[in-house]
């Protein structure tokens, strides 16, 4: 495997040393943006920061045809890759052969910034960030790494659509479409006990010890509770027979891949998510210039629909709401209607 650096200028101060990780400095491999030092909205600052990304497809000569497309909670970049095409196999949300895109780890899922890689802040000691302080850091790889000064798009599925709020609302004048999938600009009461019983049930674990565990807690019936809330019933029971539960029940309360710490954090930032800071949905939204369609299921569990419709509502934005039992893994049973309107709607 060859690693190749690159020296880049940030914001014409300091020097800061790019790392790409590559076989030949592709697309599609994992890159990494060392961006120093990274304040966050509480003041603190997250130091050696680093965020992860992938790139897809060609700029184009005017930097003009990026697509952001942010991970979801507990994902990271590398599960993003499917969603990425330049032909019409499968079900890519982004056109390669038209758009440049970009889709990016986020702080805590283990590549970025996150408390399990951070040898100054390590574990506890790193501090807690918001989704805004993710958009944050990925405006700066677009800017200051990349030298993108607009971006056509910005597309995302669940935490992903959080961060896309956020990209609308931070850096209106930046982004011309925004498509949050499953995505919410204010998590609900519902959303916020969904997170609290999780953090609850990996803190309370044993083998957890305040987060300074030396070997990764397994936290079955953390990894219990996602399952269950993921999906509508319906879907689980179509797919899980009755006499399968107890082997099914092994698989799920497995260990993930995601970090203890990582998860938590990642958790308390959707906890914190809220893009209108004290002024109502209608408000906020009219203010935003960026065109929208909404994506929401229906039965959804992990994230409550009604703020995201409540914003469409109040701009007028092309919206679909998917009735499926895949609920929150929509891409699991509507995938097919879900590209085809977003393939449609970044074509614009």
């Amino acid at each position: 495997m060859k690693t190749s650096m690159k020296l880049v200028r940030i914001s014409g101060l300091m020097m800061a040393l790019v790392l790409f990780v590559s076989a030949g400095w592709t697309e599609e491999a994992q890159k990494i943006a060392e961006l120093g030092s990274c304040t966050l909205e509480n003041g603190n600052v997250v130091l050696d920061c680093r965020v992860g990304y992938r790139t897809f497809g060609t700029l184009n000569a005017d930097r003009s045809n990026v697509v952001v497309m942010p991970s979801w909670l507990n994902g990271r970049s590398e599960d993003l890759v499917p969603l990425f095409g330049n032909d019409e196999t499968g079900h890519r949300l982004v056109d390669t052969s038209r758009f440049f895109g970009v889709a990016f780890d986020v702080f805590g899922d283990g590549v970025s910034s996150s408390p399990s890689n951070s040898r100054r802040q390590h574990g506890p000691e790193f501090p807690v960030f918001t989704m805004e302080d993710i958009v944050r850091a990925q405006y700066r790889v677009l800017t200051e790494v990349l030298h993108v000064r607009h971006v056509h798009a910005a597309v995302g599925l669940s935490m992903g659509g959080e961060q896309v709020f956020a990209w609308a609302v931070l850096y209106p004048k930046f982004v011309d479409l925004a498509v949050p999938i499953v995505g919410t600009p204010q998590v609900t009461s519902f959303d916020l006990l969904s997170k609290q019983i999780v953090i609850d049930a990996i803190e309370s674990d044993p083998d957890y010890k305040d987060g300074r565990y030396v070997t990764e807690p397994q936290l079955k019936l953390a990894n219990a509770i996602g399952t269950m809330i993921v999906s509508a019933p319906q879907y689980r029971n179509a797919e899980v027979p009755r006499a399968q539960f107890a082997q099914w029940l092994k698989t799920i309360e497995s260990p993930q891949r995601q970090d203890a710490n990582d998860r938590v954090w990642q958790a308390k930032a959707i906890m914190h998510h809220d893009v209108l800071h004290g002024r109502t949905i209608g408000e906020v939204a009219r203010e935003v210039p960026v065109k929208f369609l909404v994506i929401v299921a229906a039965e959804d569990r992990m994230v409550t629909p009604q703020p995201a419709l409540e914003w469409a509502k109040a701009v007028g934005a092309e919206t679909y709401v998917s009735t499926g039992s895949c609920a929150h893994l929509i891409m699991n049973c509507d995938a097919e209607a879900v590209s085809s309107r977003v393939e449609r709607f970044l074509a614009r």
